[in-house]
C-alpha cells in the first residue's frame, strides 16, 4: 500500500464512521479528501458515490460511479447497476458477471443464515411442492442441474428425493460450501450464460433457483437449459415478478420479469409450460417479495427446431401452452 493510498484508506474509514453517525455531508467531504490523497483509488469513488446517492445528489453520485467506473473496467463492485437505477444509463440485459461473483463471494460466509432466518426465504421448498408430482415420470437414474447453486439450498431439498445432482455457480466460494455438503457430484465454476460441460450432456431435470434474477433477457439461457434437458425433462425456475415488459431492474438489484415475455421465451425455446404459480418468495425490509414458480417440459425435438449448442440458443416454432395460475401457500 502506497503512503497516499494509506492516507486515502484511513480518510474514508472517517467518511463511512460519520456516515454512520446519520453526518452525510461531512463524510462526502472526507471522502472527497480520500480522492485527493489517491486519485486512483476506485473504491474511494464507489463510495463517494454512496454517499452522494444517500444525501440525494443525484447528479453527482452519478459522477462518482462514472469515474469508478473509468478506473475499473470490470466493474467488480457494480457501479454500471446504481446508473442504471438512478436512470444515468440505458437498461442492460443483465448484471455485471464480476459484480455478482464478487458480490456472493463476500455473502457466501453469512449466505444461509440471512435468506432462511433473515429473510424467510422459501423457494426451493417451493419449487419442489411444484415438481413434486411430476418426478415420478422423469427418467431414471433421475439426473439434476442446479443452476446458480450457491451454497447447495436446493440440494438441502432435493438431495434425498433424485439421483444424481450437478451444480454450476459463478461464485468460488460459495461452491466451496456447497462441496462442503457432500451432495454433490459434479459442481463447476462458471456462468450459466456460458456453460461448460458437465458430467452429463443432458438431465432430466433443470433447477434455476433465484438464479435467472441476475439476467434480463432470458432467452439464449433458456434455449441452452433446453438443450440441456431430455426429452420430457422439465425445468422449474423462480422468477421475481415484475409489471414493465420486457423487465425492469428493481430495487434490490435484481431483474423482475413480466409473466407475458417469459412465456415467450419459453415457447421460442421448446419449453411448453406444465404450471405457473404465483407466491411470496422471501421478505424484503418487512415487505414480502413476490415471485413466480415456473415448469416448463422440454418437447420433442420437432423438424425445424435448431439448437445450436456453441452460441447456447434454441429457435422453436410457435406453439401453444396452456398456463395455470395456482397460489403457493406461504
Amino acid at each position: 500500500m502506497s503512503n497516499d493510498r494509506l492516507l486515502a484508506s484511513r480518510r474514508l474509514d472517517v467518511a463511512l464512521a460519520m456516515a454512520a453517525r446519520g453526518d452525510s455531508e461531512a463524510a462526502i467531504e472526507v471522502a472527497a479528501a480520500a480522492i485527493e490523497a489517491d486519485a486512483n483509488w476506485d473504491e474511494a469513488y464507489f463510495a463517494l458515490g454512496e454517499l452522494h446517492e444517500k444525501a440525494g445528489h443525484g447528479e453527482q453520485a452519478i459522477e462518482a460511479y462514472r469515474q469508478y467506473l473509468m478506473r475499473d473496467a470490470t466493474d467488480r463492485m457494480g457501479a454500471e447497476v446504481r446508473l442504471m437505477l438512478l436512470g444515468a444509463v440505458a437498461m442492460r440485459d443483465r448484471l455485471p458477471p464480476e459484480y455478482v461473483r464478487a458480490l456472493f463471494d463476500d455473502y457466501a460466509p453469512r449466505f444461509e443464515r440471512s435468506l432462511r432466518d433473515r429473510l424467510t426465504y422459501r423457494a426451493p421448498e417451493l419449487m419442489y411442492e411444484a415438481v413434486r408430482n411430476l418426478m415420478a415420470d422423469l427418467p431414471r437414474p433421475l439426473e439434476v442441474l442446479d443452476l446458480g447453486c450457491g451454497t447447495g439450498l436446493v440440494a438441502d431439498v432435493f438431495a434425498g428425493q433424485v439421483d444424481i445432482l450437478d451444480g454450476v455457480d459463478l461464485s468460488p466460494r460459495m461452491l466451496n460450501r456447497a462441496r462442503a455438503k457432500g451432495v454433490y457430484r459434479d459442481l463447476r465454476e462458471a456462468d450459466i450464460t456460458a456453460m461448460p460441460d458437465m458430467a452429463t450432456a443432458q438431465y432430466g431435470m433443470v433447477i434455476a433457483a433465484d438464479v435467472l434474477n441476475y439476467l434480463g433477457d432470458l432467452e439464449a439461457v433458456l434455449g441452452m437449459i433446453r438443450s440441456r434437458l431430455v426429452a420430457g425433462g422439465i425445468l422449474v425456475m423462480s422468477l421475481e415478478e415484475g409489471d414493465i415488459y420486457p423487465f425492469d431492474l428493481g430495487p434490490g438489484q435484481r431483474f423482475r420479469h413480466h409473466p407475458d415475455i417469459i412465456f415467450d421465451w419459453l415457447n421460442k425455446a421448446g419449453l411448453a409450460v406444465v404450471s405457473n404459480q404465483q407466491g411470496v418468495l422471501r421478505q424484503e425490509k418487512g415487505a414480502s417479495v413476490m415471485g413466480r414458480i415456473v415448469v416448463a417440459r422440454a418437447q420433442n425435438t420437432p423438424e425445424g427446431l435448431v439448437h445450436s449448442l456453441a452460441d447456447g440458443v434454441a429457435l422453436a416454432v410457435d406453439g401453444e401452452s396452456g398456463l395455470g395460475d395456482a397460489v403457493l401457500l406461504h
